[in-house]
């Protein structure tokens, strides 16, 4: 007779990028702006000791706010009673939902005053970095690639934004390595935004938001809700070729955008100016270059009002 823990589902770990609404005060000395240490190498050593300090009582749930943390931490119901909910948070580093932390302020987007990092590197560096702690809750997997290692069988579903994709693109990598079948991984995000995992993307572009609706900022995480239920009602396997075609046709079947030109939709000041920082961490680029990359997401601006803002932004970073 079949066992039945062999028909058992296989877990499923959805990871989502936190959200920089926190519903707490987050007080000056867990601000990363006033992390007053120069030295690289030394920064988050400086930032951890900050953080290990006290005993925080509220959970990540219960601590980030926003559209985005309203439909990702649903993304487990989505999915049934073998998903687990963690949070990719440029503070404390992967985290379970559950676990508690304190109020804080720390981004991998570039250019933003707690800005962990100014290049992609010293990005990666820090998620390293941060992967080495115990952290808040002791001995939760710390990285993508302890995650996958821990369950080997298991389905890590990944919902992530431009800068955070670049600063994990090394444990996604290890992370697809080390599941039994590297299909079981799949990472819902902008396409062509990190060429070292290009692979593992299951691509989310601005022709969809018709479909999913919501925010820009929000866009990612509806549209792995939108999809992920989909795949979930056909009872097939979570495979990322899957989700791949289950996206495509999506995006293919997506009503026009009312708000929407021909040539994409068109940015207020701040998104492109947001867009901007994202994309110029790997260092110095050009106007032309990310305007193009900028337009091929389905997304618009005048070529001299983004050479304007690429000027003003990039004055802004110091490489």
């Amino acid at each position: 007779m079949e066992n039945l823990a062999d028909r058992r589902d296989p877990a499923i770990h959805v990871v989502v990028t936190c959200a920089n609404r926190k519903r707490w005060i987050v007080p000056e000395h867990l601000r990363l702006q006033n992390l007053n240490v120069e030295a690289p190498e030394k920064r988050c050593a400086a930032w951890l000791e900050r953080l290990s300090t006290g005993s925080p009582t509220i959970t990540a749930t219960s601590m980030y706010a926003g559209e985005h943390w309203q439909v990702a931490r649903n993304l487990p119901e989505t999915l049934g009673s073998s998903a687990t909910l963690w949070v990719n948070s440029a503070g404390y580093g992967l985290i379970p939902a559950v676990a508690p932390i304190h109020p804080y302020a720390a981004t991998f987007a570039n250019g933003q005053p707690d800005s962990v990092a100014t290049t992609s590197d010293a990005a990666r560096r820090w998620w390293f970095d941060l992967s080495k702690w115990e952290g808040p809750c002791a001995g939760e997997p710390r990285s993508f690639a302890a995650l996958a290692e821990r369950n080997p069988d298991s389905v890590i579903i990944a919902v992530m934004s431009d800068a955070y994709l670049r600063a994990c693109s090394r444990d996604l990598k290890e992370a697809a390595a080390r599941l039994v079948d590297a299909e079981n991984i799949s990472v819902f995000g902008p396409p062509r935004s990190c060429s070292d995992i290009d692979d593992l993307i299951v691509p989310v572009t601005a022709a969809l938001r018709p479909s999913v609706g919501g925010s820009l900022q929000a866009l990612n995480v509806r549209a792995a809700d939108h999809v992920l239920r989909v795949a979930r009602e056909s009872g097939t396997p979570l495979r990322r070729s899957l989700l791949i075609k289950l996206i495509s046709n999506a995006t293919a079947a997506a009503p026009a955008d009312p708000g929407r030109r021909p040539v994409g939709m068109k940015l207020a000041d701040e998104d492109v100016r947001a867009f901007i920082r994202e994309h110029i961490s790997d260092g110095p680029t050009s106007a032309t270059k990310l305007l193009r990359s900028l337009r091929d997401s389905g997304l618009s601006c005048e070529q001299a009002r983004f050479k304007a803002l690429f000027v003003e932004v990039s004055s802004e970073v110091l490489f």
